[in-house]
């Protein structure tokens, strides 16, 4: 199993077309994101951090949100990104979150702890998640949110179908990225001991030429040899289902964003 550090080699922002596909995270999954922490209340001058911030669109959002008075903290392993979102506000912080010294990570005491599309792509899940836990204020609140494939079941299309399948194996035998890990939601926050606990469901339409079809189509393309390899799809099928995809006719179910949340005792 090739666990290189995080997709340096496939998804690494040097590679062409990656920081489009980065950049289309926000635009597909922020709508969602900012409606689940409003939901949660989060008012001014509040402490936040955004972990795996990546075009720090959100973290963006929670300074608008906290104001002048609140703090809000975009941590991430590679950075370059966040430069160029830098936000009024935003502090960037250059760690890992897996690998990283307490010394080399913010200060405990956070209102609002905030991961999308990191949980994942992590081998030591439940330790990161402990860790996401342990840096809350009381009272504050965790909420994580990963992708599942309901492609591969929703989908009319059999070659998107075995596609996504091929891909999450893929995911799973190359970068240890588990695709199904959200199924397990909520329960992983009880069992790290957060209250209140509740999760809700997001489903991005992938129509074609939307930028939920764009980035798809980025993200299964830049790891095409790799899905290719899986013996799962050839490469016939692998265009076709593209080709489904990015149609303009296309309206069909993507990959659900799950999300949970819980507070702090």
């Amino acid at each position: 199993m090739q666990t290189e550090e995080y997709g340096s080699r496939l998804y690494g922002f040097d590679q062409p077309l990656e920081r489009e596909r980065i950049a289309l995270i926000g635009e597909v999954f922020d709508p969602y994101t900012r409606r689940r922490i409003t939901d949660l209340g989060l008012l001014p001058g509040r402490r936040c951090l955004d972990v795996g911030a990546g075009p720090g669109t959100v973290a963006a959002w929670l300074a608008d949100q906290a104001g002048p008075d609140g703090e809000v903290i975009a941590l991430d392993r590679d950075t370059s990104l966040l430069n160029e979102a830098a936000h009024s506000g935003v502090q960037i912080w250059h760690a890992d979150v897996h690998t990283a010294t307490d010394d080399e990570l913010p200060k405990p005491g956070f209102d609002l702890v905030h991961a999308r599309l990191t949980l994942c792509h992590l081998p030591q899940r439940q330790e990161v998640l402990s860790r996401l836990v342990s840096w809350l204020a009381p009272g504050g609140h965790l909420i994580v949110s990963d992708v599942i494939n309901t492609m591969a079941a929703a989908s009319p299309q059999p070659a998107v179908r075995t596609l996504t399948q091929a891909y999450d194996h893929a995911l799973l035998t190359t970068l240890d990225s588990d695709l199904n890990y959200a199924r397990a939601y909520p329960a992983p926050l009880i069992d790290a001991g957060l209250t209140d606990v509740d999760m809700a469901a997001d489903v991005p339409l992938v129509r074609g030429n939307s930028p939920t079809a764009r980035f798809w189509e980025l993200t299964f393309t830049a790891m095409r040899t790799e899905i290719i390899a899986t013996g799962l799809i050839d490469g016939a099928g692998f265009d076709a289902a593209i080709a489904h995809l990015t149609a303009p006719r296309t309206h069909e179910l993507g990959y659900t964003l799950v999300s949970a949340w819980g507070r702090a005792a």
